[in-house]
Parts: C-alpha cells; sequence; structure tokens
C-alpha cells in the first residue's frame, strides 16, 4: 500500500486546500523526498510515497480495503485534528459513560401540534382535491425531500403524499410491528408535542391537515437508517419490502460564531459520550449546549456508529426535530457560541443560510478531517460520494407486501415512482434540490448502517449530471458534454448520459 504526502503542518491543524497536485511532480530522485519528508520514497509518478500512513498522507492507489476510501489521494479540502494535542491519545478508545441525573436528556419538544379544540384543520383525504392519498410516516429529516418529491408523485401518479413526522424507528414500527395499532397515523391530542399531519400541495408546500377519528393505515414507513439499526427489528423479510431512496449524510454543526473547523472521532466521542471528559472535550465541555436527537432517529444512529457511542447514551438536549435543532442553535447566545455542538442532517443544514457551520470530520484511522463535500464552501458531496466522509447512508421505504408486490396501491405507486434504478431528469432535480444525492452519482456503498463502504456496483451514472445541476449548469471539471455516444470516446466512460459522458 502506497500512501502519498500531503501538505503536512507543524501545527496540530492543517488545511490542505490540494490534498495532492497530480499534476505536478514532487519529487525526480530520492533525495527530492528525504529532503521533505522522513522515511518517504520517490515513485514512478513523481510522487513521495510511504509504507504506513503518517498524518496528512493519503493512498496513491485504487481504494481496495475500506480504509483505502478514507485515506484516499483526493483535491478535496482537509483539516487534521491533533487527538494527543487534547490529550486523546492514552485512551482513544475510552468507552463511553451513560449521562447522569446532571445531563440534560429530556425531550425539549418537537414540531408543534395543532390543538383540535382550537384549530380546524382540512381533512388531509379530499374526494375532490385529494381523492387518492399516500399515508407516509418517519423521520423529521424527510420534509425537505418531500416538497421536492411531492409535486413529481402527484404529476405522475394522481396521488396526494400526506407526511407525519415521528422518527426512522417508527416509520420502521409502522410497517414491522405486529401491534395493529403501530401501523396507524392519528391526530395528535390537544397539548401533544408529536407532530400533526401534512399534505402536499402541487407547488411543493406542506399544508397541515386532520387524518380523522381513529387515523389511518400507514402505507410507507420512511427512515433514515436500515431497520437492523432499530431496537427489535430486523432486516426485511416475509411481507414486509425495503425499497432504496437517495443518500442522506449527517454532520456535527456548531453556530456561526464558533471558530471550530473539525473534529474527530475520538474528541466526539469524549463529547456526546463522555459530557466533556473533564475538559478533554475542549471547548465542548457543557451538557447542556450539546444540541443532539434520540436515540429513535437516524441522525443520532448513524453519528453514534461513527464515533463508537450508543445512541441512547448520548449527552445532550435531545431538540425533538432536525428543524429544531437548526433553529435553536441559531439562537444561541454569541458568547455561548464556541461551546456549542450539534448533530444534523445536511440537507436541514444546507438550508440554514449561513447561521451554522459544519464541521470536517476525521473518523479513526483517517489521517485527516473531511467535509461531506470537497471544500466548506460548495455543497458537492464528494467527500460522500467517494467515501472521505463516512457518516452516510440511503433513505429507506418500507412496506407491506404479499407476492412481492405491496399491499397497498398507494404504496405500489409510491415505490414504482422513487425507488427506480435509472431516475430520469425530473426525478434527480428532486433528490438534487432536496440536498440529497442520488445513487447514481456515487462510487460507493454500504449495506448496513456505517458498514464498510464497497464501490458502487456498475450501471448507469450521473455524478456529472450532478454537479452540473448544483452549479447552475457550469459543467465539473474534467465532465465532457455530449449529444451522443460517438462523442463519448474514453472507454471507461462510454455512455452520453444526461448531456455527459459517463460510465454505464
Amino acid at each position: 500500500m502506497l500512501l502519498a504526502a500531503a501538505g503536512i503542518s507543524a501545527t496540530g491543524l492543517i488545511a490542505c486546500s490540494v490534498l495532492i497536485d497530480r499534476s505536478a511532480k514532487q519529487c525526480t530522485s530520492q533525495a527530492d523526498c528525504t529532503g521533505k519528508w522522513a522515511n518517504s520514497t520517490c515513485s514512478d509518478h513523481g510522487i513521495c510515497v510511504f509504507a504506513t500512513i503518517p498524518v496528512g498522507a493519503c493512498l496513491d492507489a485504487a481504494p481496495k480495503e475500506p480504509d483505502d476510501f478514507l485515506n484516499a489521494c483526493t483535491s478535496s479540502m482537509c483539516v487534521h485534528f491533533d487527538n494527543c494535542a487534547h490529550m486523546l491519545c492514552d485512551n482513544p478508545d475510552a468507552p463511553s459513560i451513560p449521562p447522569d441525573g446532571g445531563a440534560p436528556t429530556a425531550d425539549a419538544g418537537t414540531t408543534a401540534a395543532a390543538d383540535a379544540g382550537t384549530v380546524q384543520l382540512p381533512s388531509c383525504a379530499n374526494p375532490t382535491d385529494r381523492p387518492n392519498v399516500i399515508y407516509i410516516t418517519g423521520s423529521s429529516n424527510f420534509p425537505p425531500l418531500l416538497t421536492q418529491l411531492g409535486p413529481f408523485i402527484m404529476k405522475q401518479t394522481g396521488y396526494t403524499p400526506v407526511y407525519q413526522i415521528t422518527s426512522s424507528c417508527n416509520g420502521v414500527k409502522s410497517v414491522f410491528s405486529s401491534t395493529a395499532k403501530d401501523h396507524l397515523m392519528t391526530d395528535p391530542g390537544p397539548g401533544a408535542k408529536t407532530a400533526g399531519a401534512t399534505y402536499v400541495t402541487a407547488d411543493g408546500a406542506l399544508v397541515p391537515c386532520a387524518l380523522g377519528a381513529g387515523g389511518v393505515t400507514v402505507d410507507i414507513g420512511e427512515s433514515d437508517i436500515f431497520s437492523s439499526s432499530c431496537n427489535g427489528f430486523d432486516e426485511p423479510s416475509g411481507n414486509v419490502a425495503q425499497y432504496y431512496g437517495p443518500i442522506q449524510a449527517m454532520a456535527f454543526v456548531v453556530p456561526s460564531g464558533s471558530s471550530q473547523v473539525v473534529i474527530s472521532a475520538e474528541m466526539a466521542r469524549a463529547v456526546f459520550g463522555r459530557g466533556g471528559d473533564d475538559g478533554k472535550g475542549s471547548p465542548w465541555t457543557e451538557p447542556k449546549l450539546y444540541f443532539v436527537r434520540n436515540a429513535n432517529t437516524g441522525t443520532q444512529q448513524m453519528i453514534g456508529r461513527a464515533i463508537g457511542v450508543s445512541a441512547d447514551q448520548f449527552w445532550g438536549v435531545d431538540r425533538g426535530t432536525a428543524a429544531s435543532v437548526a433553529s435553536q442553535m441559531t439562537g444561541v447566545d454569541p458568547a455561548l457560541a464556541e461551546n456549542a455542538i450539534g448533530i444534523i442532517s445536511t440537507d436541514y443544514y444546507d438550508r440554514s443560510n449561513g447561521n451554522l457551520r459544519e464541521l470536517a470530520f476525521q473518523a479513526s484511522g483517517q489521517s485527516c478531517g473531511y467535509w461531506p463535500d470537497s471544500t466548506r464552501f460548495v455543497n458537492d458531496k464528494r467527500n460522500v460520494r467517494d467515501g472521505h466522509y463516512p457518516i452516510w447512508g440511503p433513505l429507506h421505504f418500507f412496506t407491506i407486501t404479499s407476492n412481492g408486490l405491496p399491499v397497498s396501491l398507494a404504496a405500489e405507486k409510491f415505490v414504482e415512482t422513487v425507488s427506480v434504478d435509472d431516475p430520469g431528469i425530473e426525478l434527480l432535480d428532486a433528490y438534487v434540490d432536496a440536498g440529497l444525492v442520488p445513487s447514481c452519482a456515487m462510487k460507493v456503498q454500504r449495506k448496513r448502517d456505517l458498514g464498510p463502504p464497497m464501490p458502487s456496483p456498475p450501471g448507469p451514472q450521473c455524478g456529472c449530471y450532478f454537479e452540473n445541476r448544483l452549479a447552475h449548469g457550469v459543467a465539473p471539471e474534467g465532465c465532457q458534454p455530449c449529444t451522443s455516444p460517438n462523442e463519448c470516446a474514453d472507454p471507461a466512460l462510454p455512455a452520453c448520459r444526461l448531456g455527459f459522458c459517463e460510465a454505464g
């Protein structure tokens, strides 16, 4: 395994706007390397390489093992987090300490529910305007996608999506459970903190609505995580089917007034798993300023796996929903901004309008911390797509089936429209505009939450179209526009797909 040198700084914190410049030779002889980095060797490609990975180095070869994806050479910006400078080297795998009575973990509220005694809501299903309805429940991260996806579903199927925020694991439970009442979406009672239902309009607005007496049966259970991550549930079998959606990432965030830019898995464990670890988690040593979720959420489940903390043992205050995390962190007293930290899905972060700052994340065994995007100033999700940023996974849609087909016609319409191998432009645009990554733009895949990344399977690719959409029509560097396959001379990119030469 050869590992190429990147811009190494004498300080604990480094930032490399280009991790390795493949267009310029670093060396022409061994002396060029030994004069820069001890124990390095000048490779045939003119790059100084190592036998083992030092801080700031990268793998100058095609990734084969899981850690190879984390440390592969890339043009993305990276920032090194020095665990030793924070006294986290001696015992980097220190076990979590469950929050005690002094650590606030109580539910701080979810989306406010309308009081049925004072507000008259329209019916979610209406024979005139909404005769056909798809009932969906799950993560609070889903609404940004629903506002983009809803109009497309309505146009394609004539069905109106109706969504109720619960959590990823409740989305799983609504389909997997053997208890009949768990399969129902019901209106919250007066004063309840749980969310009411909303329907989607033709222009993507979400309108609160009433489900009616007795509730309605769930057609689709939505989740940010695999069902096996939820307590008491396994992978789908028998009469339950799973369909995949686009890729979503989770991130650590701080208020915009904070100076912090990077966090390591070991530091995040000291914070969220040990309540600040007697100062080692500085500047994040006050659990009241930890903006977390709860064990039923995909955000906390996924991040917990990334840092080695059980999702039900996070220190901090459960802020209820992704929207609440964003709004409450935005309102943090500027004097406390340096001490506040939270967790959130990147689709909500991308909508924070500069009020939050995303932290680069350095996984265990990783030489440098990366943002989900190639730099902190763009939203191309390149580091999610190629495996440098590890906290991501596909959306999951669950439904009850019989003989391999959804029992509910509404569920069948949903999965036929949304979970397809070769999505058209309208569906791709809905995913991209919601801040998510279509699977055809990914170079890696995984089979369980935070499981080892593997190369994506062969199939149609859309990475160039994805970035072109994000750049508002400016073709990314290295992407060749085309109108027919005859223009695609590179044998690795033989297909003219969505206006660009792509694989597949």
